[in-house]
């Protein structure tokens, strides 16, 4: 009835393992993290929070049978093994007995101390996986059960480890960087004053030989907080610049739009991988639109602002992206050297629909304009959102309406054959 230190419990639950094995019987192993812990390290302090760990051990020892097994087995992790279960729903049923235990705070010093357990459970049935498999099992169901915010997760055979595939994703994205398995696709904006294709977004896009299409946010997310990070920016940076020239070259005298992420921000190079692309490509740097989340320009870290005038002064224009989705501060606008925001395809949709849409596309479009913005809709799909967003006062429209994202060749292409005079004049010049 002791709570067993990592190596023992690896030690005794392995020989445990192949006792029950040899008797045919169905195992599971729970691994219960707990989030709020790591805080309380810098607060309450190493040694109490240690002991801590060890109360709530005993206390899970007390609720289980006699012949489980339960482990500290790691800096704020608890491992338990169920032995002899009858189904899988018996170790379903454990985990919610110990989430009904952990659940209410802990009380210590007369404090409440709120645990925010998350647990994950690996079935072995009575197959003879061993502990290692089991344990790495357990935890790849507590990482899914983080993922969908679940408090218990069980594993099963057709569950991929969002840490492997991201581990995977990451090793493959440095490939695609380098040997060219990325492109950018161009979504054409169009000016609604003149009708004109004033510039286009340039959409970052990866086919992945075994997953099909990553989507773009998966592929930032994968790459932001490493060195690829930077790679990828001046790979799109680049390219972005190159493939405007060429179809501007082309004939279609427009702009275009590149998304930046709150790390490029932070990049001390940025700047100058900026002005290396001006003077290589000869896109007028007016053309040149740099696109940002409401996070990354309300991001309040030294340096960030700097960049933004930095980009500025260069004779970039800079645009929000998603305005209203995120978190913004009228005050920090106001610092900020903005020239446009883009207001999210979720408002923008079902603004013909939905009364309320309508009315926070029309405040967004006023308040954009009295602070001397520029509006882009996204997500513009009819010809009555169009009409809608003409008659507001909007000032670009992105969307399917006028063209989904195409590849250069494509593109042009299509200007060519659909947009002649590169200007969208009526419905009958929608693209397909």
């Amino acid at each position: 009835m002791t709570i067993l230190a990592y190596q023992h419990f690896l030690q005794q639950a392995s020989q445990r393992l192949r006792d029950e094995y040899q008797l045919g019987r169905r195992n599971a192993v729970l691994i219960i993290n707990f989030e709020r812990l790591i805080e309380l390290d810098g607060i309450l302090g190493f040694t109490i929070v240690d002991n801590t760990l060890q109360q709530i051990a005993q206390q899970l020892r007390n609720a289980l049978n006699p012949d489980d097994l339960v482990g500290i087995t790691g800096r704020y992790q608890i491992c338990c093994l169920l032995v002899d279960l009858l189904t899988d729903a018996h170790a379903m049923l454990a985990a919610h007995k110990i989430l009904r235990i952990l659940t209410p705070p802990f009380v210590l010093d007369r404090k409440n101390i709120i645990l925010a357990p998350r647990l994950g459970v690996a079935v072995n049935n009575a197959s003879g996986d061993k502990l290692d498999q089991l344990m790495c099992n357990a935890s790849a169901a507590v990482r899914q059960a983080k993922l969908e915010q679940l408090p218990s997760k069980l594993f099963h055979a057709e569950m991929q480890d969002p840490l492997l595939f991201q581990i995977d994703l990451w090793s493959d994205l440095g490939n695609a960087i380098e040997n060219g398995g990325l492109y950018l696709g161009y979504q054409p904006q169009i000016d609604i004053a003149s009708g004109k294709i004033k510039s286009t977004e340039a959409l970052l896009r990866w086919h992945h030989p075994h997953h099909g299409p990553i989507r773009t946010d998966k592929l930032i997310q994968v790459a932001e907080g490493t060195p690829l990070m930077s790679k990828l920016t001046l790979w799109v940076f680049h390219t972005a610049l190159r493939e405007c020239s060429e179809y501007r070259k082309a004939g279609l005298n427009a702009g275009v739009s590149i998304n930046f992420s709150a790390d490029d921000l932070r990049d001390p190079e940025l700047t100058e991988l900026v002005l290396q692309g001006l003077s290589l490509w000869n896109v007028p740097p007016e053309d040149i639109t740099i696109e940002l989340t409401e996070t990354a320009v309300m991001d309040n870290q030294a340096g960030t602002l700097d960049t933004l005038c930095q980009l500025k002064d260069m004779g970039l224009k800079l645009a929000m992206d998603d305005f209203g989705t995120g978190y913004s501060s009228m005050a920090r606008m106001l610092d900020l050297p903005l020239d446009e925001v883009k207001i999210d395809m979720v408002f923008v949709k079902h603004m013909t629909t939905h009364h309320k849409h309508d009315r926070i596309v029309d405040s967004m479009i006023n308040l954009a304009h009295r602070l001397n913005l520029s509006v882009v809709a996204e997500g513009v799909e009819d010809v009555a959102t169009y009409e809608r967003l003409r008659a507001l006062g909007c000032d670009v429209i992105q969307g399917y309406l006028i063209g989904k994202a195409m590849p250069l060749p494509e593109l042009i292409k299509t200007v060519n054959d659909q947009f002649p005079a590169h200007c969208f004049l009526t419905a009958s010049q929608i693209i397909a």
